[in-house]
């Protein structure tokens, strides 16, 4: 136990320490003085931006003072690597600078984007002359992409924006925040427009090869930044654009939340429609009480399919008498037909319809209209019909649920067609000029 607490003691008094060294330690942070708006010199000769702020507020977390060190971008990695500076305030990512430098965490994510003026047009035989920052990464990677561009090196920033400005330049390149981020995009110079990305990297604090110890505090500072603290440093140089994917992910699940239910409900009313039109076939319906009601506009009776009762022989002059039926009452708001029941209502059955097909049976009849159907109105007719065979009264009777199509239903006859529609508690025809006024007022309201 003793031990045990001995141990807690010496980690805490190395920790105390620790910390009084850092509290009165300060490290000496290289900046470029025109790389706005991430590290620049403002009016009164302080270092301001971004990159500036972030390692004010690192200062803050760590308890290390820092002193920039203002320099222009030829000179700020002789500064790091003969040890005039501890860190270098922000820097692009690449493999070949490994090889001397160390990088911490991310400050901020950049583009490298080429700016052309509006007078040129997308090409990759580019024959402009770019202005680019003198040792910058964007060199080799334009010169890679566009073989015939002519670029021109200039030691400043403060030159590219200055050429920008003034429209000397036919294009330039700069880095902006990337949009895929956090920060919003970049206000485009007047006259020129984004022709490229070169490139995305990352601005990171970076360290001479070797010094852990500086480059384990930057991290250990960096920890302590929240995500709220880095937002609000972008929101005040106006970088930050407020993430609004899960706003959109919210509206189209709202709105696929407002079409389901729309589609639901135009169903349950279609089905609420069917059901008050149609009689469903449910266990126990007195069928012959709807017989006796006789025909109107939403029943019809037919003795037979193709039975001809006078001449007591099948006669397939029948059946076409059965599919003007079935489409009247598609045409107009659906219907029953009842096929083996006579005008008066009285049940005959199916039996002689049975009979004059090759397989005399209930199937060989159902078989013989569904190809009736397919062959004089079409398979996809079948989704608005619900065909069934019952009893009533010991005899079969067919029974076929017609809804109201979803387009006019067409009979061809030789080189016409004719059109049908429910009326009177008949099918009737209409001449062209009806069928398409009917057409007309029925589905295209």
């Amino acid at each position: 136990m003793r031990k045990l607490s001995l141990s807690i003691l010496l980690s805490l008094l190395s920790i105390f320490i620790y910390s009084s060294k850092l509290e009165g330690k300060t490290y000496k942070i290289a900046c470029l003085h025109d790389y706005y708006p991430y590290t620049a010199i403002n009016d009164q000769g302080e270092a301001s931006g971004i990159a500036i702020d972030w390692w004010k507020l690192w200062s803050e977390k760590s308890g290390i003072d820092v002193e920039f060190v203002p320099s222009d971008v030829n000179n700020i990695g002789d500064l790091l690597l003969q040890g005039e500076v501890d860190a270098i305030a922000g820097l692009y990512y690449t493999e070949d600078r490994t090889d001397i430098i160390e990088f911490s965490d991310p400050i901020l994510r950049l583009r490298s984007v080429v700016f052309l003026k509006e007078e040129f047009e997308v090409s990759t035989n580019l024959t402009a002359e770019i202005t680019v920052l003198d040792k910058s990464t964007a060199i080799k990677e334009l010169g890679k992409r566009y073989p015939n561009l002519k670029i021109k090196k200039v030691d400043s920033f403060s030159l590219v924006r200055e050429e920008a400005h003034l429209k000397q330049c036919d294009g330039f390149v700069y880095d902006i925040p990337n949009t895929l981020g956090t920060y919003k995009g970049f206000d485009t110079p007047d006259g020129y427009y984004e022709f490229a990305t070169l490139f995305t990297s990352q601005l990171r604090p970076a360290v001479k090869k070797g010094n852990q110890e500086v480059l384990l505090n930057i991290m250990s500072g960096s920890s302590k930044i929240s995500t709220e603290e880095l937002i609000a440093m972008a929101k005040k140089y106006k970088l930050y654009k407020e993430s609004r994917s899960m706003y959109w992910v919210a509206l189209f699940v709202f709105i696929c939340l407002v079409f389901s239910l729309f589609m639901f409900w135009m169903y349950m009313k279609k089905q609420k429609k069917r059901n008050k039109k149609l009689m469903e076939f449910e266990a126990g319906t007195d069928w012959q009480v709807i017989l006796d009601k006789g025909e109107n506009d939403l029943i019809e009776f037919k003795s037979s399919m193709r039975w001809d009762y006078r001449q007591e022989k099948p006669n397939k002059a029948l059946e076409m008498v059965i599919i003007k039926t079935i489409s009247a009452f598609l045409n107009t708001e659906g219907g029953m037909l009842f096929i083996g029941v006579d005008d008066d209502g009285n049940t005959l059955g199916l039996e002689n319809d049975y009979n004059s097909y090759s397989k005399k049976s209930r199937d060989g009849f159902l078989l013989g209209l569904t190809n009736l159907i397919n062959q004089h109105l079409g398979k996809r007719i079948h989704s608005f019909l619900n065909i069934n065979i019952i009893s009533i009264n010991d005899k079969d009777v067919c029974i076929v649920n017609i809804e109201k199509g979803d387009k006019p239903a067409f009979i061809g006859k030789g080189d016409k067609e004719e059109f049908y529609i429910r009326t009177s508690a008949s099918s009737q025809p209409l001449s062209m000029r009806e069928s398409y006024e009917y057409i007309d007022s029925h589905w295209k309201k």
